[in-house]
């Protein structure tokens, strides 16, 4: 590798380095390093199956109004966001993880393959888009129909309703305690939720502390574990990746027990929301663990 130093209630609620033909000198100044990543996802569909047109990956430090951050580049031009913001990150560590993504493409770029590429490109983009009490608001919405605050009850079924128990219980009760407040838990509806104001506004200010980068971690796990008690408790390391996957497929784990797994939909829905969730937990540690 070239790299230089450089989803009962919440069912119902939903190699070689490749020698290519060299473009023009103008068309080669006009190439946009572009990436994938954006608001609503991958964004990065006009450069899918794009054939690799790149040799070296590289990180390089960069100053940015006084501040030191690390740039991506291929052979040796600064990666650009799909709104051609310069990647300039605030973690080597992290720039090092975008670039091996880069690195790792072989025949043909597929941004679907690039995790860590999507969320630093996101908040990079977010960042001239969308103010943070933006990305507040999104979250508090999902806490307004967290999946965790949505039980059913024995008379729905039983065993369904131990097994949500025993996973969710333990973290209501921290989350709560975490902010100071109830949370409204609702058996057997499938209604907006309630919760004490004092909690809402405990969890919107503490959201309001976070960075671009970290607000877009959050917002990734939230939105993929339709929980943001879920992935607050990822953030603060209360919980891993593999327990927040675990908490948010309770229902559809029991479904598959007791029904069976179809093959090429509940593998693949397991797969994805292991990277998803693997993928934003890691983002946040180079955050959090920044050299």
């Amino acid at each position: 590798m070239m790299i230089s130093s450089t989803m009962t209630p919440a069912a119902m609620r939903m190699g070689h380095v490749r020698r290519l033909i060299a473009p023009s000198s103008r068309a080669s100044q006009r190439r946009t390093f572009a990436a994938p990543g954006g608001a609503g996802g991958i964004a990065g569909n006009k450069i899918t199956g794009v054939v690799r047109f790149y040799k070296k990956v590289g990180v390089k430090e960069v100053e940015d109004e006084g501040a030191v951050r690390y740039a991506v580049t291929l052979d040796g031009k600064t990666l650009k966001t799909p709104m051609r913001s310069p990647l300039q990150l605030p973690s080597k560590s992290m720039a090092v993880a975008v670039a091996q993504e880069w690195d790792a493409q072989e025949e043909r770029i597929k941004p679907a393959l690039m995790p860590m590429m999507t969320l630093a490109s996101t908040a990079l983009d977010l960042e001239q888009t969308s103010s943070h009490e933006e990305l507040i608001d999104e979250m508090l919405h999902y806490l307004h129909s967290d999946t965790v605050c949505y039980q059913v009850t024995a008379d729905q079924q039983e065993k369904l309703a131990v097994l949500q128990h025993k996973k969710w219980d333990p973290l209501r009760k921290w989350f709560r305690e975490q902010f100071d407040g109830e949370l409204d838990v609702s058996h057997g509806s499938i209604g907006r939720l309630t919760h004490d104001a004092a909690l809402v506004d405990g969890i919107r200010a503490a959201l309001q502390q976070c960075d671009v980068f970290e607000l877009v971690s959050l917002r990734a796990m939230t939105k993929e574990c339709k929980s943001l008690i879920t992935a607050w408790a990822v953030f603060k390391r209360h919980l891993t990746a593999k327990e927040a996957m675990d908490i948010s497929r309770v229902e559809e784990e029991f479904q598959i027990g007791r029904w069976g797994l179809v093959e090429g939909g509940h593998d693949l829905d397991r797969v994805n929301t292991a990277v998803r969730l693997s993928s934003a937990s890691f983002f946040l540690w180079l955050l959090q663990n920044n050299h």
